[in-house]
C-alpha cells in the first residue's frame, strides 16, 4: 500500500469515528430530556387529597375566571351580531372560564374542577354568614347548632380536604368566600341576568 494511502486510512476511520459521536451529543440530550420527562410528577387526579399548595391554585384560577368573565361581559355589551352574543354568552359560562381558570392554576381542568368543587365547599362552611344564613338572626344556640354541623361537614370531607388544609383555610376563608361570590355574582350580571 503506498505511504499516502496508509495516512489517509487512519484519518478517514478518526473522521468517520468523529463524524458518529457528533450525533451522540444530541442523542444524549434527547434521552435526557425523555429521562426527564418521565421523571417529571404526573398531574394530580382529581382524587388525591388537597394541599395547602391548592389554596393558592384556586385563588390564581378564580382570578383568572374572573378577569374572563368580565372580558366576555364587555363582549357581549359590544355584540353586534348575534354570533358575537352566542361567544360573548358563552364565554361567561363555568364551562369555558374553568380551562382558563385550570392554566392559572397550572394544573389539568379536572384537578382544577375538583379542587374549585372541594374547597368553594369547605370555605362555605367556614363562612355560613356570607352568601348564605343571616347568623345575626339567629340565637346564640343556633350558631352553635350551625357551627356544629359545619364542623361535621369539613369532618367528611377529611378525605379530600385534610384539616392542615382547613387549617390553612381558615384565615384566608372570607376573602376566598366573597372571592367566589364575586364570580358567581359577574358570571349573572356578564350573561345580562
Amino acid at each position: 500500500m503506498p505511504r499516502a494511502m496508509r495516512f489517509r486510512t487512519p484519518v478517514l476511520l478518526t473522521l468517520t469515528f468523529l463524524a458518529g459521536c457528533g450525533g451522540g451529543a444530541d442523542q444524549d440530550d434527547s434521552r435526557h430530556e425523555v429521562e426527564a420527562e418521565a421523571a417529571a410528577p404526573a398531574p394530580a387526579p382529581a382524587t388525591v387529597p388537597l394541599g395547602v399548595e391548592d389554596i393558592e391554585r384556586w385563588e390564581k384560577g378564580m382570578a383568572a375566571e374572573l378577569a374572563a368573565v368580565r372580558d366576555a361581559g364587555k363582549q357581549l355589551a359590544t355584540a353586534s351580531t348575534g354570533q358575537d352574543t352566542l361567544a360573548a354568552v358563552m364565554g361567561v359560562q363555568e364551562m369555558t372560564t374553568a380551562a382558563i381558570g385550570a392554566r392559572a392554576a397550572g394544573v389539568d381542568l379536572e384537578r382544577y374542577n375538583a379542587l374549585r368543587s372541594d374547597l368553594s365547599a369547605a370555605v362555605a362552611y367556614l363562612t355560613p354568614h356570607l352568601g348564605g344564613i343571616d347568623t345575626t338572626m339567629l340565637s346564640p344556640d343556633q350558631r352553635d347548632e350551625m357551627r356544629q354541623m359545619n364542623a361535621a361537614q369539613l369532618k367528611q370531607m377529611e378525605t379530600r380536604v385534610p384539616p392542615p388544609v382547613v387549617d390553612a383555610l381558615r384565615p384566608q376563608a372570607e376573602a376566598l368566600r366573597k372571592m367566589n361570590l364575586e364570580l358567581a355574582g359577574a358570571r349573572l350580571k356578564s350573561a345580562g341576568m
